[in-house]
């Protein structure tokens, strides 16, 4: 019934409820069809971006600074089953609770997921399908499954972007920034 009274709502012009996060900064995008779990429990920053079908459990705690980009389909959990030590198989009626934080201007691809535990740094990109399991330096670009770095980003220009006020996500909002088309002949 979920989906049907969204796309009702959404018909007869009535707008989805709110989530009750711990906190929400200003200029969040949040699209339809996102789960959240323990919301009371998820603090975002300023302008963050969630696109939909994804999927944030707050349980362990998770706190997602500002300018974070989410693309469709994401996950970060923060709690797991416990199995080692477990009073029962294939796990027992405990959750280990392990604190995901994600710092500002990270960008998460498509369909990636973040395990609990894991700290994104500043200027991370974690690239499409990606399943990240530790945390990496600012500034890694990582990918595969299990995730593993990649790449790095020139922290200098970063650097120097982000002193600039060169903020994807506030621009867009403050200037109408559009995006445009150009063909990568690699």
């Amino acid at each position: 019934m979920g989906r049907l009274s969204s796309l009702l709502r959404r018909l007869l012009g009535r707008p989805a409820p709110q989530v009750a996060f711990k906190a929400r900064g200003e200029g969040c995008g949040i699209a339809p069809g996102n789960d959240f779990v323990f919301p009371e429990r998820i603090t975002l920053g300023q302008h963050v971006h969630i696109e939909g079908k994804g999927y944030f459990n707050g349980q362990g705690g998770l706190t997602i600074g500002d300018h974070v980009i989410f693309a469709p389909g994401v996950a970060v959990m923060t709690s797991m089953h416990r199995y080692k030590d477990a009073t029962m198989v294939p796990y027992d009626e405990v959750d280990l609770l392990r604190p995901v934080t994600i710092e500002n201007f990270v960008w998460v691809g498509m369909r990636a997921m973040i395990l609990p535990g894991v700290t994104l740094r500043e200027g991370t990109i974690v690239g499409a399908g990606a399943v990240v399991t530790k945390s990496h330096p600012a500034g890694a670009i990582l990918g595969g499954n299990p995730a593993v770095q990649i790449g790095t980003r020139d922290m200098d220009a970063f650097r120097a972007m982000v002193d600039g006020g060169r903020h994807y996500l506030s621009l867009k909002q403050s200037q109408g920034l559009r995006k445009r088309e150009v063909l990568d002949k690699r």
